[in-house]
């Protein structure tokens, strides 16, 4: 440590991960709180909402992996490679199919992300510095958000930092390795195969040549293996890389006319990246504060490190300005793990802790991890993975839950609304003859095709109360009558007959 024994200093360089002395031991029981504490956090979230629509999507595809003959996976087309997909088929084996087994992995993806960065942190400043980067990580609102969610996203983003630290210690089949898992998760796994070049340029052993070989050999364990089932497909299916450049608007560059506005419409979501604009100065300040402080040659790789990942982090800005790239804040998540990284890279020294400098330093550290849980409710509330349409299929799991158990053999679920959400959780259920609709005429042709004493349900989201209210007058001029049979949060089942009187006795006398 720098200065005299007696002095605790912060932001220190040892090159051990190992906590050595009171500061540093009470540095890593704080990080590794708030990693726990994130934790606690989104599994409790995860419990409050259903899957989104693309997230439902993914488990069912995962589900038809593991469950139906088709070792190719050619009757559905995935939009992604498949990395993500054949983990979330086995969770959900291991986890019985369940909505927190579906979960798991971004909930998992999202714990390690955080020990990585704390480590990566740890060998660049030491362990007082890593509490810093586990607060901005555990506390930040998007990865608090996405975390429960079913995208492929967080575990993207896990593989991309783990090879980009990896390739900073100088490990070089685990960082080819995992690239190629951030690639083949996600088509913008593309991005850290870019960083790669970035790290290599300042890492920590320069002395050392690079070993390409090895590197090569890890990317091709995972890259080679998964192109040729690509290529098996090709009769049958069109590859992913094809469907995720269909699916992307499709990609292409956006008149230069446009970039300006494209510009001006991003910059209020990355003010998201820190929360409230408090935390978004003051962390700009830190940066531009280190930024300009005098530094050693001891350091001067570190540093280069962080201008690099900072201007990686703009780059990738650009790119989603000048490309067409839906507008969309799940595309800025892989940004925060790269400013948890350049903050320990460019962060000035405090050369005491008591004293008006360390004092600054943290008092905007402080505003920058206040900043962040001030606008945790609005992670919560507004921006969700799926956006606000989450809350609203709130009770969707218990309905569906409560109707399997209840539902004679035979009976029939109607539905408009739902779609890929159903895809899931009725996934091979063979109780409920699910069937969708688009409006009142094509429900009266499914009705005329239901046998005679078939029960026949309804369910519906109180979102859509004003299209329900016009088909329910339709149905009624041709004798068709919904009674309630139970309500939970946002969602009403409701049974269809012929008696307008009838009530509903599937679940007791009444609603």
């Amino acid at each position: 440590m720098l200065g005299s024994p007696g002095l605790p200093r912060l932001l220190s360089e040892p090159a051990s991960l190992r906590p050595s002395g009171r500061l540093n031991l009470a540095a890593c029981l704080a990080a590794c709180g708030l990693l726990l504490l994130q934790q606690a956090w989104v599994w409790e979230t995860a419990g409050r909402w259903p899957l989104s629509g693309d997230s439902s999507l993914y488990a069912f595809q995962a589900l038809h992996w593991w469950g139906e003959p088709d070792p190719l996976f050619l009757a559905h087309w995935p939009d992604k490679p498949p990395v993500y997909i054949w983990l979330q088929s086995l969770a959900l084996h291991l986890g019985r199919n369940t909505l927190s087994a579906a979960r798991s992995i971004n909930l998992a993806a999202t714990a390690l992300t955080g020990v990585v960065l704390v480590l990566w942190c740890v060998r660049l400043r030491g362990w007082p510095s890593a509490v810093l980067v586990a607060g901005v990580w555990s506390l930040n609102p998007l990865v608090l958000a996405w975390a429960p969610s079913g995208l492929t996203d967080p575990l993207m983003v896990l593989w991309g930092m783990a090879a980009l630290w990896l390739v900073w210690e100088g490990r070089w089949f685990g960082a080819g390795l995992l690239l190629a898992l951030a690639l083949f998760t996600r088509q913008a796994g593309l991005a850290y195969l870019a960083l790669l070049p970035v790290v290599v340029h300042a890492r920590a052993q320069p002395d050392t040549p690079v070993d390409w070989k090895p590197l090569l050999f890890g990317f091709a364990a995972v890259a080679v293996p998964i192109q040729l089932w690509d290529l098996a497909r090709w009769h049958a299916a069109p590859s992913f890389w094809t469907l995720g450049f269909d699916h992307y608007a499709p990609l292409g560059i956006v008149p230069p006319q446009d970039w300006w506005p494209r510009l001006a419409e991003w910059l209020p979501l990355i003010r998201e990246l820190t929360g409230h604009w408090s935390g978004a100065v003051a962390m700009a300040v830190l940066l531009i504060w280190g930024m300009f402080e005098h530094r050693s040659d001891g350091v001067r790789r570190r540093r280069w490190l962080g201008f690099w990942l900072l201007a990686a982090a703009c780059g990738w800005l650009a790119i989603h300005v000048m490309l067409s790239f839906s507008i969309w804040l799940r595309y800025l998540l892989p940004l925060v793990p790269l400013l948890c990284m350049v903050l320990p890279c460019l962060l000035p020294r405090m050369v005491r802790l008591v004293s008006f400098r360390g004092l600054l330093l943290l008092l905007a550290a402080s505003v920058v991890l206040f900043g962040e849980a001030l606008y945790i409710p609005r992670a919560q509330l507004q921006y969700l993975p799926t956006g606000p349409r989450t809350k609203e299929l709130a009770g969707l799991p218990e309905a569906v839950q409560r109707l399997r158990a209840a539902a004679p053999p035979g009976a029939v679920l109607f539905e408009r609304e739902f779609s890929w959400h159903y895809l899931y959780l009725l996934y091979g259920d063979t109780a409920l003859n699910r069937q969708w609709f688009a409006d009142a005429d094509y429900l009266m042709d499914l009705l005329q095709g239901v046998p005679s004493g078939t029960s026949v349900f309804w369910l519906r989201a109180h979102r859509d109360a004003i299209e329900t209210r016009q088909l329910l007058e339709q149905l009624a001029h041709q004798d068709v009558y919904a009674a309630d049979c139970i309500e939970i949060g946002e969602i009403l089942l409701q049974e269809l007959g012929t008696d307008s009187a009838r009530r509903c006795e599937l679940f007791g006398t009444g609603p």
